[in-house]
C-alpha cells in the first residue's frame, strides 16, 4: 500500500505537522485493542464506495492545520463497538447508544490525530449519522476488517 503524508500546507510550518498512513492506522488499531478489544486485521483490498446505509462518524480539525477524520461502518459492527465499549450485550441497548459508542470512537481517534499537530487546532464535537460520503478526494483511508465487517477510516486535510 502506498504511505501518504498528509502535511501541512506550504506557507505552513513543517515539524511534528504530518500524519502518515502508518501512525493513523497504529491509532487506529489502539482504539481497536485497547479500547474495544475487538479482533482485527487490516484490509488491504480496494476500497469499495461507502454504502448509503452505513453509520459515518466524523469530528473536523481547525485552526493552523485543518482536517476532517470520518469513520465508516456498517449497523452491525457499530453495534459490536457499541457492545464492546459499553459491555452489554446487543439487545440491551439502543440505537442511541450505538451512535454515541460510534462518535465516541472518531472523537478518540480525532484528539489523537490532532495531538501530532504541533499547531494551534481545536477538535469538534463528533457528528454521527447515515454515510453521505464526502466527494472531496481522500488523502488517507485506512480500512480494517472487524469481526468480518469493514471499518474504513478517511482522514482528508481540507
Amino acid at each position: 500500500m502506498t504511505s501518504f503524508i498528509i502535511a501541512p500546507r506550504p506557507s505552513e510550518p513543517s515539524g511534528r505537522d504530518r500524519i502518515s498512513h502508518q501512525s493513523l492506522a497504529q491509532m487506529v488499531q489502539d482504539v481497536l485493542t485497547t479500547m474495544l478489544e475487538l479482533p482485527h486485521q487490516s484490509f488491504d483490498g480496494s476500497p469499495e464506495p461507502i454504502a448509503p446505509n452505513q453509520l459515518m462518524a466524523a469530528v473536523r480539525i481547525s485552526g493552523s492545520w485543518q482536517a476532517t477524520l470520518q469513520i465508516y461502518a456498517c449497523e452491525k459492527l457499530a453495534r459490536r463497538i457499541a457492545c464492546a465499549m459499553f459491555a452489554q450485550a446487543a439487545d440491551v441497548l439502543d440505537d442511541e447508544d450505538v451512535l454515541d459508542a460510534f462518535g465516541e470512537v472518531v472523537n478518540v481517534i480525532g484528539g489523537n490525530v490532532k495531538g501530532m499537530i504541533d499547531q494551534d487546532c481545536t477538535l469538534s464535537l463528533p457528528c454521527v449519522g447515515t454515510a453521505q460520503p464526502d466527494p472531496t478526494p481522500t488523502s488517507l483511508t485506512i480500512m480494517y476488517d472487524v469481526c468480518g465487517n469493514l471499518l474504513t477510516v478517511e482522514l482528508i486535510q481540507a
